[in-house]
């Protein structure tokens, strides 16, 4: 009994001390028209040295490019860790929207941070962006010693608006303007109501 005992209690040690390589990106808000930047972090419990994925952008978004130090268009995405030590490619995909990221050290040099931001992305919007949701998938964290981690794929929201919601009244209700006067009663859309900022069901609308 005690020796079942103990071989649980070695099996709990080694779950605990599992290893933890996970890539992690945060929702944003990129307004219509507009760039925002995605930042993607990396948590590794052991010495990853390379990675590569790719990033999915929701329709209306992409990645500009910009001029790097050589005065080469290049689209803008920079690592935030390891920039003297490690190289990041870039290539856009066939598929609208698809960019395959790929960073290596030729010297086998380790990123020294176990956390942090490891890929800053520029994104750019349309000016009929709606929002969506952004994927990073295919991802492989990789050491020196080629031991590879395959993570799972990762999801984040990127909206077109900060603090208001852009819905329509789906059930019966009663539109108020900002100062509380009662704008139309039983409504089931905002359809032919004045451009402006409007109080449905205790929320703030945006009419455009």
């Amino acid at each position: 009994m005690k020796k079942l005992l103990f071989i649980g209690v070695l099996l709990a040690m080694a779950c605990g001390m599992q290893a933890e390589n996970v890539l992690t990106a945060s929702d944003i808000v990129v307004k219509p028209g507009e760039e925002g930047t995605i930042e993607i972090a990396m948590t590794n419990s052991d010495p990853i040295s390379g990675f590569e994925f790719s990033l999915t952008l929701p329709e209306g978004l992409s990645i500009p490019t910009e001029m790097n130090e050589d005065e080469e268009e290049v689209l803008a995405v920079t690592l935030s860790r390891g920039k003297s030590k490690h190289t990041l490619e870039i290539a856009e995909q066939s598929t609208k929207g698809v960019y395959k990221l790929l960073s290596y050290s030729s010297s086998n040099q380790t990123y020294k941070e176990s956390s942090g931001t490891i890929v800053t992305v520029k994104v750019k919007a349309t000016a009929d962006f709606a929002g969506g949701t952004a994927t990073i998938s295919g991802i492989t964290l990789s050491t020196a010693e080629a031991v590879q981690f395959t993570p799972a794929d990762v999801e984040f929201k990127i909206g077109n608006t900060t603090g208001i919601n852009e819905i329509s009244a789906e059930k019966p209700a009663t539109v108020y303007d900002l100062k509380g006067n009662q704008v139309r009663k039983n409504a089931t859309s905002v359809e032919g109501l004045s451009k402006g900022v409007y109080i449905i069901n205790n929320k703030k609308v945006i009419v455009k």
